[in-house]
């Protein structure tokens, strides 16, 4: 067997491993993060699974016909940590949701925002998280400089 024969041979492997993890997590294929789009709708489902949650809702569009959403959104995981719960979002739930839309104009979207009726949100960015952890961080380097 020749050198570059075997060379291939070997990374092979690495080469169609590397090619799965990538497509597997990979936003800027599907989403154009410079856009977003709300839709208004009712939830049909909302699954808090990994590797993404997702989110079903039916849609009317401007003519009147009922179209199938859906709203990709972080992991599980991810979602625990800012505090949701497989009951953040139920069924039959009236809601706006604005995020990344494809490049193709599916009728699918990646969350960034989702309003109730009453007012209240669901962020992607869970700003006060971050505010907390901007706080604690303050408060330790001003005990540090005292």
């Amino acid at each position: 067997m020749s050198f570059s024969r075997l060379v291939a041979l070997l990374l092979l492997p690495l080469v169609l491993w590397v090619a799965t993890a990538s497509a597997h997590h990979s936003f800027a294929p599907v989403y154009d993060a410079k856009r977003t789009i709300t839709v208004e709708g009712v939830v049909t489902q909302f699954r808090f699974v990994n590797p993404h949650a997702m989110m079903f809702m039916d849609v009317t569009d401007k003519e009147g016909k009922v179209v199938k959403w859906v709203v990709e959104f972080d992991g599980n995981l991810n979602l625990s940590e800012k505090g949701w719960t497989a009951d953040s979002i139920k069924a039959h739930e009236r809601v706006t949701v604005t995020g990344n839309p494809t490049h193709t104009n599916s009728p699918k979207m990646f969350f960034v925002r989702l309003v109730r009726p009453d007012g209240t949100e669901l962020l992607r960015e869970d700003r006060q998280r971050s505010n907390a952890i901007e706080e604690e961080r303050r408060q330790r380097a001003l005990q540090r400089n005292r």
